[in-house]
Formats: structure tokens, C-alpha cells, sequence
């Protein structure tokens, strides 16, 4: 990836506040049933204004558009809406990048943003501030569906019917079918998740998206103000007033300023009302937090990962050992483990006489794991970056090699890598539990593990980033075939794919807003209709 609230209730309805020209009166094309360039004599067509029909939501926050036959990535727009946009970006020969300025027949599921940042030119924390949540998603489910069928080669349909219902720890939704037995399409739901100990429920009048970012860095303005970056920017925007920020973490902050600060972190725990404050360049070592996961405690500070979102924790354990069902007397792999979340609740499932090994890259993490995990000999923690040649080796080799019954990772927004997938899925798990934050990284992942003879079995999908573009993915997989010729068969794709880019070392975050590198919200070299790719 995450008391009371003060933030204005959002107003259905309306079109997109006006945005001023920055200078000149460009001419505008009129369009029907398709946009055209304003200006094609122009120099340059950023600044210049073009109308256009708004198609599909693409990955990453934008809409797709036309214009003349070029694309171009429409941010602040939503499938369906004829607008007038001002182009940002021409710098590229496939597409354009531009910013809906007026909207000129608006989506019935555009709504007023409730956030005074949000809009063009100005904070780019946020993506779908102008869009009910129930759009919001809609259209991730599409981002979602259109990336397993385009990387992953998986027939997948977002469920335009199904309405999300709350997502409960104890009694999580069942598996879309046993391995091997699962018929027609991935049916992609996002299914909302509350924000705890508001009793709030998904759909109704607590679920309004906002309050319930519990970890922040924020960028610091000439004035000490917090702030935010604006898209694709340098330039920071003030947010003394963060809508999606919880309200643990604005009450540290209000009315502060942080004068010769190049940025400001928080972590906030609803569930103990702790706060840390971290300002960078460090004047002091920062703080702690104690986090609660059922009756676990996990003690942390703001720069160790950890979920964003108040309920992601229990939602994601609870979907995680449903997919896993790890047994007593198990062997249980946790790849990019942090702060030991995941290991924590599978060495209660398998045991004293069961292991779980934990493997971890960064040093904070490692060492807020150790103490937290303290009481349960059966897990194992390894200080070691996720390679292949790491996951090859993390039960042994050769005739002394232990067996891997089940497996668990959440890499970084870019993914594991084949060769990673490779390495892991030569152990044979009976079961393996993906946990995504980006899903063109899923999809390709899932196509590697198909090429090793594993399928997807059942995938869920939480909205633990309302307001934004990203989204949480747990998908189960499974053995598509276990006969002794599949060992081999698997051996070759490893040795095809080792040779490749190893991609699961996490890159460092480029943008504030985030709490860690390992999920920082920067914006993918992958994506799905995105303008990068």
C-alpha cells in the first residue's frame, strides 16, 4: 500500500471547475466523434487547446483519446465526456499528454472534488478526485482486466455488475474455482474496504474515499509548507489540508511549518494513535509507531513499509491465508517480506513444528520484523535481496534441500521478473499467493508462471487507494499439472528467463506522498494504454 473526520462531503453532480488560459487565445477545432489538432502549423501544440471524446481509462490515471489520429492521455476526464483540453506534453510521435480544462458534456458519474488541490496545474497526489467511487472502480477493474489479458494472456472481463460489498478479515470472499477447475473468464471485481473503527461501510454514507492515508512524505515548499508535487513536476503545490491524508496524520501537522526541510514523513497507527514525524535532512533519529493486526503488534518506524491504508493489513492477511490454507508442519516461502506481516500470521497456521522463511532486502525492516516476530522460532529471516539465485537457494540444495509447501510475495510496483518467478515456482509450492500493486507487473508475472506450468486459480482485487489510480491484487496460484516431467519443463524456463533483466530490486521513490521505496507511488516504466509504453 494504511477518528473523526472533518473533510466536506462530496457533491454529486457538476461539471469541472473552469481553468484559466496561461496566455494567448488559441483556436479551438470543433470535433464530431473524434478530436483534431488545433494548430498543426504550430511550433509547439503545448498550451493549445483541443476538444476531444474521451474514451477508456488507461493505466496509470489518465483517460485515452484521439486527435487527428494521434493519442493522447487525457488526465481529469472520465470515459464518454466531450471536453476541451489543454495539451501539456508533444514532446513524443505516438501521443500527447493534456489536461481537461472544460468540460463540455460531462459523465453522470463526475462529481465535485472534494479536495481545493486537485484539478489541472495543481496537486498531482490524487487521480479521480472528479469521479464517484463507484467509477473509480469500475474503470481500475477495466485497468485490471485489460492488463491480464494483454500481458498476462488471461481471458479477463471487469464485472460491470457487481457491486463491491464489505470486505470482512474473518469470512473473506470464496476462491473463483479449485486448481485446474476454473471455467470462463477472470471476473475482476475492486471491492471497497473501510476505514477502520469508523464503522463505515463500503457503498454508504461513511465511504466517501478519503481520510485514510496513514503514511505520507511530503515535499516542503520555500515557506516550510508541506506539500505535494504537482503531475509530472518538480513544482510543489501546499496541502496544508490533505483530504486523503488520515486524520492522525493532518492533526501531527496542522498549522507547522518546516523552514530548511527538503521533506516531511509521517506514519500514523489508528489502531494505537501513535504518530511519528520524520524531517528530512534528519535533525534526530525518527520515531516509532506500534501497529496492531489482530493481536499481533508490530513495532515501526515511518521509513519501514507498511500498508497505507488502516484496513489493508487484516484484508490482506485474511485474503492471503484464505488462497494459502497453509497447513500444520508446513515450509512457507515470504518473499519482500518487510516488516514480517505476512510471516507473522503463516507461522501461527503452520506451526511449532512448521517454518516460514522471510526474505527482505532492506535493513529497517529486517530489524522491526526481528522484534516483532520474536516469539516465533519457527520463523526464519534473511536480510537478503530477491533474486533468482537467493530464491534458488533459500531452503537448501542438492540432496539436503527442503521442500516449499506454499509461498507468498509482494514485490515492489515493477514486479518480480520472470527469472524470480522462475526460481520460486522450481520449488514446486502447491500454492502461491501474489500480492500486486501495479497489475501490467501481475499480468507479466502471471504469464511467466504460466509458461512454468502454474495457472491462476482466483484473484482479488481492494480499492486501498481511493482517489488514486492504484490498486491491490492477490491472486492465487496453482500447479497447472504435477507429473515428473514438469521438473524439467520448469528448469528450462529458468535457464531461458536467468538470463534476463533481474527486476525485483526496489527503486527508490521519486516523487513524496509515499512512505517507502518498495511501493512508492511513482509513475511505472510498464504500463497498460499508458503513455510510456
Amino acid at each position: 500500500m494504511s477518528p473523526a473526520r472533518h473533510q466536506p462531503a462530496r457533491r454529486p453532480g457538476g461539471t469541472a471547475r473552469p481553468h484559466p488560459s496561461t496566455g494567448g487565445s488559441p483556436s479551438v477545432s470543433a470535433v464530431s466523434g473524434s478530436a483534431v489538432e488545433d494548430s498543426a502549423a504550430a511550433p509547439t501544440a503545448v498550451g493549445s487547446l483541443i476538444e476531444l471524446v474521451v474514451g477508456q481509462v488507461a493505466h496509470g490515471g489518465f483517460c485515452v483519446a484521439r486527435a487527428g489520429g494521434r493519442v493522447v492521455f487525457v488526465r481529469h476526464a472520465l470515459p464518454g465526456e466531450r471536453v476541451r483540453a489543454r495539451v501539456t506534453d508533444d514532446s513524443h510521435d505516438r501521443y500527447w499528454r493534456a489536461d481537461a480544462v472544460d468540460i463540455l458534456t460531462p459523465s453522470p458519474q463526475r462529481v465535485a472534488a472534494p479536495c481545493p488541490h486537485a484539478g489541472p496545474g495543481a496537486c498531482g497526489g490524487c487521480d479521480w478526485q472528479h469521479a464517484d467511487l463507484a467509477a473509480q472502480r469500475r474503470g481500475k477493474a477495466e485497468v485490471i482486466a485489460e492488463a491480464l489479458r494483454r500481458f498476462g494472456g488471461l481471458d479477463a472481463v471487469a464485472d460491470p455488475e457487481a457491486h463491491p460489498t464489505s470486505v470482512a478479515p474473518a469470512a473473506p470472499a470464496g476462491r473463483q474455482g479449485e486448481s485446474g477447475a476454473r471455467r470462463g473468464p477472470v471476473r475482476v471485481v475492486v471491492e471497497a474496504v473501510p476505514v477502520g473503527g469508523r464503522g463505515d461501510r463500503p457503498g454508504g454514507e461513511g465511504d466517501d474515499g478519503l481520510g485514510w492515508r496513514t503514511r505520507m512524505r511530503f515535499a516542503v515548499t520555500a515557506q516550510g509548507e508541506i506539500g505535494l508535487r504537482a503531475s509530472r513536476s518538480h513544482t510543489v503545490v501546499a496541502v496544508p489540508d490533505c483530504r486523503i491524508a488520515h486524520p492522525l496524520v493532518a492533526g501531527a501537522l496542522a498549522g507547522r511549518r518546516f523552514p530548511g526541510a527538503e521533506a516531511v514523513e509521517v506514519a500514523a497507527s489508528p489502531s494505537t494513535g501513535q504518530v511519528a514525524v520524520a524531517v528530512y535532512p534528519a535533525a534526530a533519529a525518527p520515531g516509532e509507531v506500534v501497529e496492531t493486526v489482530g493481536e499481533r503488534r508490530f513495532q515501526l518506524g515511518p521509513d519501514v513499509f507498511w500498508q497505507v491504508h488502516p484496513g489493508a493489513p487484516e484484508v490482506l492477511v485474511a485474503a492471503v491465508r484464505d488462497a494459502l490454507r497453509p497447513r500444520a508442519g508446513e515450509t512457507a516461502l515470504d518473499l519482500y517480506s518487510g516488516a514480517g506481516l505476512f510471516a507473522a500470521f503463516l507461522a501461527v497456521d503452520v506451526g511449532p513444528g512448521g517454518r516460514v522463511v522471510a526474505m527482505e532486502s532492506d535493513a529497517a525492516a529486517v530489524a522491526a520484523a526481528a522484534r516483532s516476530l520474536a516469539d516465533l522460532p519457527q520463523v526464519s529471516l534473511r536480510s537478503l535481496r530477491v533474486t533468482p539465485a537467493t530464491v534458488r537457494g533459500v531452503v537448501g540444495s542438492g540432496s539436503t534441500a527442503g521442500r516449499v509447501d506454499t509461498a507468498v510475495l509482494d514485490p515492489p510496483r515493477t514486479g518480480a521478473g520472470p527469472a524470480v518467478m522462475a526460481a520460486l515456482l522450481a520449488h514446486h509450492p502447491r500454492a502461491v499467493a501474489y500480492v500486486a500493486c501495479d497489475p501490467v507487473a501481475l499480468g507479466r508475472d502471471l504469464a511467466a508462471a504460466s509458461a512454468a506450468g502454474y495457472e491462476l486459480v482466483s484473484l482479488r482485487a481492494f480499492d486501498l487507494f481511493p482517489m488514486t489510480a492504484h490498486v491491490e491484487c492477490v491472486a492465487l496460484l496453482e500447479p497447472r499439472v504435477i507429473e515428473p516431467t514438469a521438473t524439467e519443463g520448469l528448469r528450462g524456463v529458468e535457464r531461458e528467463v536467468v538470463a534476463g533483466a533481474d527486476r525485483s530490486d526496489p527503486a527508490p521513490p521519486d516523487r513524496p506522498g509515499v512512505s517507502s521505496a518498495r511501493h512508492a507511488a511513482q509513475e511505472s516504466t510498464s504500463a497498460c494504454l499508458h503513455p510510456d509504453q
